[in-house]
């Protein structure tokens, strides 16, 4: 292990920068977010998350795919000597034009499209995002790093392959953090190629790949004391102990899908307004959308994030849409982190940041309701607490008649409130 005296951090941060971008925390009006970082720039590690992880940096809130033009072009070019005339004319037979040299039309002009695809991966080091931050990026690899055969995304890959990541554990856990609950903790090591520990005037760090070893080849580092590395043990644990575990993993799955069909969804999703925060700061959801952007003849193709409680999301062509209700897209959203994407992925996709509870404007709680979901006491047939078992019954039925039988395996279950 290595130590890091404090003081020293932003002569490490410029050392780090002459071979690739930095990205830290700073503090932007009031607001910690990951920037790039440069010469001068105060890095905050006080706050304990910034508002949004460093996904942005892997998985760019948008990016453009390829550019395109479309040009007007035709195969032939006109005569410009009389030797080139002879290969644009042509003798008629004798019998039907007397020998006439006939000049051959123009070949008709044709839309021809030029497509050039763009990758703009530059080599990056994040410093100072929490394990709950690394461990996303773990799951999202999962997703376009090809596991089990699946979709391999270049782009994705090509930003990740030259990103080096190094954490900060976390010193002071908030109340709304349980990556204890999903496998993980405060001083977790998943996805990290470096892992420092703060300790009173410096770092204890520890590199864990390759690209961790090359970052700590700074010479400011020292080996760690033994009074150092004692610190920064009781520092994790510690901390570890601040964070609970609010709900067991064992049997969630099958407790969710149990639960399918539950009006209970439709009690929980009554606090939300579809607003799509909860996806946006989350360092693990992935959904997007592609577009084309085009203007006269040139455009370019763009992939920008989507979210699940967008109305739309799911919309068909056909103008089927098979969550078109709103408390389904607020169940989906849960079951994808619990359920599929576990099934398909053999991992969560939740790290327990606590950021969707933190931010959410309506106080709904991940904890709660999968404590409540999550239970296999779930109400199906039975009423939810607090209403009448025939108030239940004819909700139901106004939500089939109105909705009908969804695709893809899901029922519509709601009513008129909870359309969006």
């Amino acid at each position: 292990m290595k130590f890091l005296q404090e003081s020293d951090l932003p002569a490490f941060l410029e050392h780090l920068s002459a071979e690739a971008n930095v990205i830290a925390p700073t503090d932007v009006e009031g607001l910690v977010q990951f920037r790039p970082w440069t010469a001068g720039t105060d890095v905050e590690l006080d706050t304990l998350l910034s508002r949004q992880s460093a996904k942005e940096f892997i998985f760019p809130q948008w990016e453009p795919f390829l550019k395109y033009r479309y040009l007007m072009v035709c195969d032939a070019k006109r005569p410009g000597t009389a030797e080139e005339a002879k290969l644009e004319l042509r003798l008629t037979d004798e019998g039907e034009g007397g020998g006439e040299v006939v000049a051959v039309s123009d070949p008709p002009a044709h839309e021809l499209v030029m497509v050039g695809a763009e990758d703009s991966a530059t080599p990056q080091v994040i410093f100072g995002l929490r394990p709950c931050d690394a461990r996303g990026f773990v799951q999202m690899d999962r997703v376009f790093g090809g596991y089990g055969g699946f979709y391999f995304d270049p782009y994705y890959n090509s930003r990740r392959s030259l990103a080096t990541l190094l954490v900060v554990t976390c010193h002071q856990p908030r109340s709304t953090c349980f990556c204890r609950g999903v496998g993980g903790g405060p001083a977790g090591s998943e996805g990290a190629d470096a892992l420092f520990t703060r300790i009173p005037d410096g770092f204890v760090a520890k590199a864990l790949t390759t690209k961790g070893a090359k970052a700590l080849e700074f010479p400011g580092f020292v080996d760690a004391s033994e009074a150092a590395a004692h610190a920064a043990e009781e520092a994790k644990a510690a901390a570890e102990e601040m964070v609970s575990v609010p709900f067991e993993l064992e049997g969630l799955r099958e407790a969710l899908r149990a639960s399918f069909e539950s009006v209970d969804w439709r009690e929980l999703s009554r606090r939300c307004i579809s607003c799509g925060t909860c996806t946006y700061v989350c360092p693990n959801c992935y959904c997007f959308n592609v577009t084309d952007e085009a203007v006269e003849t040139q455009g370019e193709r763009l992939r920008c994030w989507d979210n699940c409680f967008n109305p739309s999301y799911t919309l068909e062509a056909s103008g089927h849409n098979p969550r078109d209700v709103k408390s389904n897209r607020f169940r989906n959203r849960f079951n994808h982190k619990f359920w599929y994407y576990p099934e398909k992925y053999d991992s969560l996709l939740c790290s327990g940041c606590g950021r969707c509870i933190t931010y959410c404007p309506t106080r709904i709680d991940i904890r709660e309701v999968l404590g409540v979901m999550g239970s296999g006491v779930a109400e199906s047939d039975a009423a939810p607490s607090g209403r009448s078992e025939s108030a239940a019954v004819g909700e139901a039925a106004v939500g089939e008649a109105a909705v009908g039988e969804a695709a893809l395996g899901e029922k519509a279950a709601g009513d008129g409130e909870e359309s969006a």
